[in-house]
C-alpha cells in the first residue's frame, strides 16, 4: 500500500473545501451529517426569537380590546403584498419539485411540489377573494376568502406531512405518470375551488361581521395548527432517516406556521393587528420553508459529489479519503480522552484468481457480498471502509487490543464461510493485519502503514490468519526496506560474489561437482546472510537479475576451471521460484551454456518441491524442455516440502538432495535416521542419485556410507570457498586421482 496516498493533493483538498462550502446553506453552518457544530446563523436566531415572541403576542391579542383596527385600504395593500410573496414562494417550491433536474428529484419532492401547486392556487384565490378586491366569479367577502385560506392551510399541512412520511425513492420513470400527478392536482384544486368560488354561501359561515369568527372556523384553524405541530413532531422523530433536508429551517417553518394559525383563531375584525400578525408569521414561515426546500434541491448534487469523494461506488462503504477523515477524528478523540481504538486491515487471499476464472463481474459481486458480511459481523458503531480492490478496513473505537483481536478472529471465521454468488459457490479466505492505536500523536498514515505491515506478515505466514503489529515487526520491515534499497545497487557495485562448495562421492571420496552459493558483502551493511537477503530479492523481483547473474557467473567459473585443465565435475545452481516461472528460462540456460562452451550435462539446476507443485502442468513442461536441452535436475531440500511420490515419477529428475535438517542428528536420532534411510531407498528404486547436505561428522559420513548414499557435501570435507581458493581443492583432488573425467 502506498502510504503517500493518505495525503490527497492540493487540488483534492480544494475540491473538498468547495463542496463543504456548497453544503452550507449560505450562512456558514454545515448540515448535521458533517458532525460539525457552529453558532446558529442570524436568520435562525431571528426565527427563534419570533417563535418565542409569539407567546406574548398571542396573549396580548387574545383580548379583543388589544386588537388594533387598521384602515381597510392600508390593510388591503399590506395583505396583498404578503399574499403575493406567499404565492411566489409556493410557486417556487412547486417548480423545485417539477424543475429541470427531474432525474435528481424524488417522489416525496414531487408530492410536495404538487401540494404547493395547490397552495399557490388557493392562496391566489384567497388574495383575489378579499373584500375590496374586484369580485372573482361571485361577490367577494371575508367568508369566501377564509374558505380559500383554509383550503391553502390544509393543502400545505397535508403536503408537508406526506413529504416527511414518504420514504426517499426515485421519481417514476414514466414522464406521463409524473405529468398525470400534476394534472390530478389541478383537477382536485378545481373541484375543491368550485363551490367556494361559485356559491360560497352554501358552505357553513366562517365569519360574521360584527361578531367575528365562527366556532367552525376556529376549530378548523386549530386543525391546521395540529397538522403543522404533527409535522414538527414527525420531523423530530424521523430526523435520522430523512436525508437532504435543512432540518432547522424546516422545523422553524412548521412551528411558525403553527403559531401563525393561532392568530387566526383570535381576530374579531378582519382588518386588525391579530389578522396582520398571523399573515406576518405565515410570511416568515414561508421564508424558512423556501430555505429548507431550496437547500434540499441545491445541496443534493453537492452531497452526491461529496459522497463520490469519500465513498466507494461499488460497495457504498467509505473509501480511502473517507477513511482518512474518520480515522483522523478517531485518533484525535482517542488522544483527548486517552481511550482505546484499534484498526483491522483485511485482505482477501488470491482474489485475483476469482477475476481470472469467473470474470470481473463476479469479482465485483463477491466484493459487495464481502462488504455486507463484514458489516453484519461487526457491532453497531464499528466503521468499515473499502481501501482498495480487495482490502477493507475496520476501525474499532473504544475497543482494547484483546477485544479487537477477538473481533478479528470472528471476522476470519465469518469470511471462511462459502459465498453464494449467483450460480457460483466461492470459497475465499482472508488475512488480517491488526494495529492497536496505542502511541499518542499517531497520524492516520502511520497507523495505516503499521496495519499494512501486519497484513503483509499475515500473508507471509501462510494467509488465512491474523497478525498484530509490534515495534519489532516494524523494525524488521524497516530492515527489509533497507536491504531492498541496497540490494538494487549490489550487482552494479560488484558486491555479489559466489562461493563454491565441493560435492563428493561417499564411497570413493572422489570430487564429483560443486554447488554455487551466493554471498553478499555490502559496503554499507557488511556481510548479509543469504537467509536474510534472498527472500527480500524474491519478493521484490530482484531475484531475476541476481539469479541470471549467478547462472552466468557459475558457468563462467566452470569454464575457467575446465580451460585450466582441471576436472571440476558438475556445477549445481539454485533456481528461484520466479526464475522457474520465466517463459524464456530454457532459452536463457541454453544461451549461457553456448556462450561458455559447456556441455549441458555439466550443469545441474536445483529446484524445490514447492516450486514444482505450484503449477504441475507448467512445471512438467519446463522440466521436459530442460531435459531435452540435456541439463540435470535436482530436488533441493528434499523431505521438507510435499514429498509426493507422484511428481517423483512424473518429472524428469536426476537427483534428490536430503536436507541438512535430517542429517544433523543422525545416526543418534532414530526418526531422522529412518527418514534418511527411506529417502535413499526411495531414490534407489526410482533410479535417482542421492546427495546428503550438511555432513559435518565422521559418524554421519559412516551412516551414509552404510546405507549406500551416493554423494555428500558439508563442512566435514570443505566449506563453501571463494573461486580462487577452490583451485587448491581441485588440484589436490586431481593429484589424488579422485576426480571425474574432464
Amino acid at each position: 500500500m502506498d502510504v503517500g496516498l493518505w495525503m490527497p493533493p492540493a487540488m483534492g483538498d480544494a475540491a473538498r473545501r468547495t463542496i463543504a462550502r456548497a453544503m452550507t446553506d449560505g450562512d456558514g453552518m454545515l448540515d448535521d451529517t458533517q458532525g460539525v457544530t457552529h453558532r446558529p446563523a442570524l436568520h435562525r436566531i431571528v426565527g427563534m426569537l419570533l417563535l418565542a415572541l409569539a407567546v406574548p403576542l398571542l396573549a396580548w391579542q387574545a383580548a379583543p380590546a388589544h386588537q388594533q383596527p387598521i384602515p381597510h385600504a392600508d390593510f388591503l395593500a399590506l395583505h396583498s403584498l404578503l399574499e403575493v410573496f406567499a404565492v411566489a414562494v409556493a410557486v417556487l417550491v412547486f417548480f423545485i419539485g417539477v424543475g429541470t433536474t427531474e432525474a435528481e428529484r424524488s417522489t416525496r419532492a414531487m408530492l410536495l411540489g404538487g401540494a404547493f401547486l395547490a397552495v399557490a392556487l388557493f392562496d391566489a384565490q384567497h388574495l383575489l377573494s378579499y373584500a375590496g378586491m374586484p369580485d372573482l366569479v361571485s361577490a367577494n367577502s371575508p367568508h369566501k376568502s377564509i374558505l380559500f385560506w383554509l383550503l391553502s392551510r390544509y393543502a400545505a399541512g397535508i403536503g408537508l406531512l406526506g413529504y416527511l412520511l414518504l420514504a426517499e425513492r426515485p421519481l417514476p420513470v414514466s414522464r406521463l405518470r409524473r405529468q398525470g400527478w400534476y394534472a390530478g392536482v389541478l383537477l382536485l384544486v378545481l373541484c375543491a375551488s368550485w363551490l367556494p368560488l361559485v356559491e360560497p354561501g352554501r358552505i357553513a359561515p366562517m365569519y360574521r361581521v360584527g361578531v367575528g369568527l365562527t366556532p367552525l372556523k376556529v376549530a378548523l384553524e386549530w386543525g391546521a395548527c395540529a397538522l403543522y405541530l404533527g409535522g414538527a413532531l414527525l420531523l423530530l422523530l424521523r430526523r435520522r432517516r430523512l436525508v437532504d433536508i435543512d432540518f432547522h429551517s424546516l422545523l422553524l417553518a412548521l412551528l411558525l406556521l403553527a403559531a401563525g394559525e393561532l392568530f387566526f383563531t383570535l381576530y374579531v375584525r378582519v382588518a386588525s393587528t391579530a389578522n396582520l400578525l398571523g399573515h406576518a408569521y405565515k410570511l416568515v414561515a414561508y421564508y424558512f420553508l423556501y430555505r429548507a426546500i431550496y437547500a434540499e434541491a441545491i445541496r443534493r448534487p453537492f452531497r452526491r459529489m461529496r459522497d463520490m469523494l469519500t465513498h466507494d461506488v461499488l460497495t457504498g462503504l467509505p473509501n480511502r479519503v473517507g477513511l482518512a477523515d474518520h480515522l483522523g477524528l478517531v485518533l484525535a478523540r482517542r488522544e483527548a480522552a486517552n481511550g482505546d481504538c484499534a484498526l483491522l486491515l483485511l485482505g482477501l487471499d488470491h482474489f485475483r484468481h476469482v477475476n481470472d476464472t469467473l470474470g470481473y463481474a463476479q469479482g465485483d459481486r463477491l466484493l459487495v457480498a464481502v462488504a455486507s458480511r463484514i458489516r453484519a459481523s461487526l457491532p453497531k458503531g464499528a466503521f468499515v471502509a473499502r481501501l482498495s480492490g480487495d482490502e477493507f478496513v475496520v476501525v474499532l473505537e473504544g475497543q482494547p487490543p484483546a477485544a479487537a483481536r477477538e473481533m478479528g478472529e470472528l471476522l476470519l471465521q465469518a469470511m471462511a464461510r462459502e459465498f453464494g454468488i449467483g450460480q457460483d459457490r466461492i470459497q475465499i479466505s482472508t488475512s488480517i493485519g491488526l494495529v492497536a492505536c496505542a502511541e499518542p500523536g499517531q497520524a492516520p498514515g502511520t497507523v495505516m502503514r503499521h496495519a499494512d505491515l501486519a497484513l503483509h506478515r499475515a500473508k507471509q505466514s501462510g494467509r488465512n490468519c491474523m497478525e498484530a503489529y509490534s515495534r519489532s515487526l516494524g523494525a524488521e520491515f524497516d530492515r527489509e526496506m533497507l536491504l531492498e534499497s541496497q540490494l538494487r545497487l549490489a550487482l552494479g557495485r560488484g558486491e555479489m560474489v559466489l562461493h563454491y562448495q565441493p560435492q563428493w562421492e561417499v564411497d570413493s571420496g572422489a570430487l564429483v561437482g560443486w554447488e554455487a552459493l551466493l554471498r553478499w558483502r555490502s559496503a554499507e551493511l557488511g556481510e548479509v546472510a543469504p537467509s536474510e537477503f534472498v527472500p527480500v530479492a524474491e519478493r521484490s523481483g530482484l531475484i531475476l537479475a541476481i539469479g541470471g547473474w549467478v547462472l552466468r557467473e557459475a558457468c563462467r567459473q566452470l569454464r575457467a576451471w575446465r580451460e585450466a585443465g582441471l576436472a571440476p565435475g558438475t556445477m549445481a545452481v539454485n533456481l528461484s521460484a520466479r526464475q522457474f516461472r520465466q517463459r524464456d528460462l530454457v532459452d536463457m540456460v541454453g544461451q549461457v551454456l553456448r556462450e561458455n562452451q559447456l556441455p549441458p550435462s555439466s550443469l545441474e539446476l536445483e529446484v524445490t518441491e514447492s516450486m514444482l507443485m505450484d503449477d504441475l502442468a507448467v512445471a512438467a513442461a519446463v522440466l521436459d524442455e530442460l531435459k531435452k536441452l540435456g541439463v540435470q535436475i535436482a530436488i533441493d531440500d528434499f523431505g521438507t516440502g510435499y514429498s509426493s511420490l507422484g511428481y517423483l515419477k512424473a518429472f524428469p529428475l536426476h537427483c534428490l538432495k536430503i536436507d541438512r535438517s535430517f542429517i544433523a542428528d543422525v545416526p543418534g536420532d532414530p526418526s531422522d535416521a529412518a527418514i534418511v534411510r527411506t529417502i535413499i531407498a526411495l531414490a534407489d528404486n526410482l533410479g535417482l542419485r542421492v546427495l546428503a547436505e550438511g555432513v559435518e561428522t565422521q559418524a554421519q559420513l559412516a551412516f551414509l556410507r552404510e546405507h549406500r548414499c551416493a554423494q555428500m557435501q558439508g563442512y566435514l570435507k570443505a566449506p563453501p570457498l571463494p573461486g580462487d581458493q577452490c583451485l587448491a581443492v581441485l588440484q589436490q583432488a586431481q593429484r589424488d586421482g579422485g576426480v571425474p573425467a574432464p
